[in-house]
């Protein structure tokens, strides 16, 4: 009878928990609902629903931030630390929502399904970064991948785009395979899909055995699976030597999914690596033997080797490049490889410092993307040379523009300057490993993106043009300066962003 009148208010609590993740389920449902009802090709309506939906969830998200960490159902985490990404995630699809709803190309499509995949792209990440369930995380990112594949091939009457889907679903279909079949091997090692089991933070049972023992048991298993594992996030954050889908995809799709997946999709993806690292090799909790620690080590130096390729490739391979928008792509890389510095370190310190430059990455490249929208809605191109003397001609947002490519390039007196120095001073206070001259390849890396990110101010200010002047487009002029105004706030006063890293480091010491 106890357990009769117990067993609802369990079910109750897990829903109230996953009160944010229901609200986006509930308003993509709503959205699809309507979008068959009206019938709209120009949907704001449909628009503002997704934005009201995602404001709620935000409300609902920065309401638990602080309380202790709950589970949902034995499998969701509701920590600080999924709640950042989750926040990020909801800031990042309001302003891909409003770019969606602003794009002058896209009021030619029928785009009401445009918000249900963006909305369910947000509940897989979502899941990814909330759970300690391998399998869990599995589905949130197929759920996620499905939802991305759809909307990098939206524009289904061009060729580019079509192209850009066709070689997402064959490569993002290949990396999940690789990183299924590492978890398998790590459940086979271990006998389980939960990393607090596998950390020994929590006792086991029956065949369920740590990592620490696995590795003493069957070392040849572990490494094969981490190596796997690592290659499938790898993938999904698009690192050297598996970012080759990255340019031809962020080049074909439509300029909102490309913000999306420069920024939201690869934030969770780094959240969810994050935490499989940390559970199992930082946590207080997590049994931390010399083999756990000499194997959490092997682990660090090689994301160190990738980060170090990754930032290097992304660079050179930005100064190729005639399309902002590609160029844009290889930049997302070179960044990729600036975050994989923090997480090098394997330590609180560097993890904050990777989290501290995720919520950086957030408003420059948002911004980069959005001057793109902008001056492409004009011009109809994306190349540098579309550019020519538009400084002059819109000051209002070539101002913006500078900002942006400053902060990206980690310039004071912007967001990218402490962020960068954050990474820089994490690589060189590793107590465990000599990440020196990893310290040093970001700071070289930094010195060569200053080219081809100052190129784009040469081409606004200091080049002709006979293209009209622009019409003015006050909307996304606004959220332009908006962005820009905040990247040079928090450069000047970064305080709130790194406390906020901070906060979010608490499933290092709750990791069971």
């Amino acid at each position: 009878m106890l357990a009769l009148i117990q067993e609802p208010d369990l079910h109750w609590n897990g829903l109230r928990l996953l009160s944010p993740e229901l609200t986006l389920v509930v308003t993509s449902l709503v959205v699809l609902l309507m979008d068959l009802v009206w019938k709209e090709r120009d949907s704001w309506r449909l628009g503002a629903i997704s934005l009201v939906g995602l404001a709620a969830a935000t409300f609902q998200l920065i309401a638990a931030q602080g309380a202790a960490t709950e589970t949902a159902f034995g499998l969701v985490l509701v920590d600080d630390f999924a709640g950042f990404f989750k926040l990020f995630t909801c800031a990042a699809l309001m302003v891909t929502t409003v770019f969606v709803m602003l794009d002058r190309r896209e009021r030619k499509h029928r785009i009401g399904e445009y918000y249900f995949l963006l909305l369910g792209a947000g509940v897989g990440i979502f899941f990814m970064v909330g759970t300690n369930n391998l399998l869990l995380l599995v589905l949130g990112l197929e759920l996620l991948s499905l939802a991305s594949y759809s909307l990098a091939g939206f524009h289904k009457g061009e060729r580019r785009s079509a192209e850009a889907a066709m070689k997402y679903v064959v490569f993002g279909g290949l990396s999940a395979g690789v990183l299924i079949y590492g978890i398998s091997l790590l459940y086979g090692a271990t006998g389980t899909l939960d990393l607090g089991i596998m950390s020994g933070a929590v006792p086991t049972e029956g065949a369920q055995r740590s990592l620490a023992t696995a590795i003493t048991d069957s070392p040849g298993m572990v490494m094969i699976a981490m190596v796997l594992i690592l290659g499938g996030f790898s993938y999904k954050v698009s690192v050297a030597p598996f970012h080759f889908w990255a340019p031809d995809v962020y080049e074909g799709a439509p300029t909102p999914v490309t913000t999306f997946l420069a920024v939201a999709s690869k934030a969770g993806g780094f959240g969810a690596l994050i935490r499989f690292l940390g559970v199992l090799f930082v946590s207080e909790g997590a049994e931390i033997s010399e083999a756990v620690a000499a194997y959490g080590l092997k682990v660090g130096h090689l994301i160190a080797v990738l980060a170090a390729v990754t930032m290097t490739l992304g660079n050179l391979a930005a100064l190729r490049q005639e399309s902002v928008k590609r160029m844009l792509a290889y930049s997302s890389i070179a960044h990729a490889g600036y975050v994989l510095v923090g997480v090098a370190a394997m330590s609180q310190p560097g993890y904050e410092a990777a989290l501290f430059y995720l919520a950086a990455y957030y408003f420059m490249n948002l911004g980069a993307f959005g001057f793109l929208l902008y001056f492409s809605g004009v011009t109809g191109k994306e190349t540098y040379a579309s550019l020519r003397g538009m400084g002059r001609k819109a000051p209002w947002i070539a101002v913006p523009v500078v900002i942006f490519m400053v902060s990206l390039t980690g310039l004071p007196p912007t967001v990218g300057f402490p962020a960068k120095y954050a990474l820089f001073k994490a690589a060189l206070e590793s107590e465990s490993m000599n990440l020196g001259w990893l310290a040093l390849c970001l700071a070289l890396n930094s010195v060569v993106s200053l080219y081809y990110y100052m190129r784009v101010v040469k081409e606004l200010f200091l080049a002709e043009s006979d293209e009209p002047t622009p019409a003015p487009q006050h909307s996304m002029a606004t959220i332009l300066v908006v962005l820009a105004v905040l990247t040079t706030a928090f450069g000047l006063w970064w305080t709130p962003l790194t406390e906020w890293a901070s906060q979010s480091m608490d499933f290092l010491a709750k990791a069971g």
